[in-house]
């Protein structure tokens, strides 16, 4: 969808004030998933009645963002945004200064998981050609094994969409038949199973030399692909292959799951969530899922067991 008008006026007013292109269009991603989510939230919304929206409006839209399991930076950058739009037009003193930690996180719902079968279907859609465009064809062996791997380590794993997106190489130890995630929070080391190792390992050999990731390096694990050249995305001014942005994955997971016949709107969470809620009902304790997890305590698993009582 394209920014409402008033949204748009806002961006070139960003422009007039010289931001950085890239801080422009961090607003604009942001803005327009704001409004894309206020469509869905409130059916037959103009631009119009925008003014009208209420701090607790702002608050469901928060609420929604942490059900995505967005991290406390992302959720302050996007706060900031629509403060910033809400400055420009005045209405900060009707509505307050926006802040994303003040919503509470709903209880699940089974809409919130992903069923054993879907995520085998899944699984088994993504190797192949099926619904692919003669030109899609062209490009898809290039992409098939990265994008298989990202969606394993999040089915399997319980990995978010942001720890993906920021696996270096020297995170896995294919020796080992580990993989170590790092965070500002936390540092943890999980298993990898055999045959996920070789999917992985088998993506990483299949890509020109040129182009891999160096073994024992930060360079980006999963990188991105230039469709229109055929070609890997090389930075020479980093000598590394450009990693996948957070962005591209999130559209790689959103086209896969269409492609697959899934049901609209799955998305990493539901993959998250699941293998959490699998792992619970496995008889795991809180301090294993936390370290496996890398959560930040154990009330973050409140809301899993809570469905599990329900249900």
């Amino acid at each position: 969808m394209n920014l409402p008008i008033f949204a748009q006026q806002f961006i070139i007013h960003l422009h007039e004030k010289k931001r950085k292109t890239s801080t422009i269009k961090m607003y604009e991603h942001d803005l327009k998933h704001f409004f894309i989510w206020l469509e869905d939230y409130k059916p037959g919304f103009d631009g119009e009645s925008w003014g009208d929206l209420t701090r607790d409006d702002y608050n469901k839209y928060f609420m929604f963002l942490k059900d995505k399991n967005l991290s406390h930076a992302n959720l302050k950058r996007v706060a900031s945004h629509l403060n910033g739009l809400l400055r420009y037009y005045q209405l900060i003193d009707h509505i307050g200064t926006l802040k994303a930690t003040e919503a509470k996180q709903r209880d699940l719902k089974d809409s919130d998981f992903i069923s054993s079968e879907d995520a085998a279907a899944l699984l088994q859609s993504i190797p192949s050609m099926k619904g692919l465009t003669e030109n899609q064809q062209q490009i898809y062996p290039y992409i098939s094994k990265r994008n298989l791997g990202m969606v394993t380590l999040m089915i399997n794993y319980g990995l978010t969409i942001e720890e993906v997106v920021k696996l270096t190489a020297e995170n896995f130890n294919f020796g080992q038949n580990t993989l170590t995630i790092e965070t500002s929070k936390n540092k943890r080391t999980i298993p990898l199973e055999m045959e996920d190792k070789k999917l992985l390992y088998n993506y990483l050999t299949n890509i020109p030399e040129l182009f891999r990731p160096k073994d024992y390096t930060d360079d980006p694990f999963f990188i991105s692909f230039r469709t229109k050249k055929l070609s890997y995305w090389f930075d020479y001014s980093m000598n590394r292959s450009k990693g996948m942005s957070l962005i591209g994955a999130k559209q790689m997971v959103e086209k896969e799951v269409k492609r697959a016949g899934l049901r609209g709107g799955i998305s990493s969470t539901h993959f998250r969530n699941t293998c959490i809620i699998t792992k619970i009902q496995a008889g795991w304790d809180n301090k294993e899922l936390i370290s496996y997890f890398g959560l930040s305590s154990r009330h973050a698993l409140y809301r899993y067991k809570n469905y599990l009582k329900l249900h």
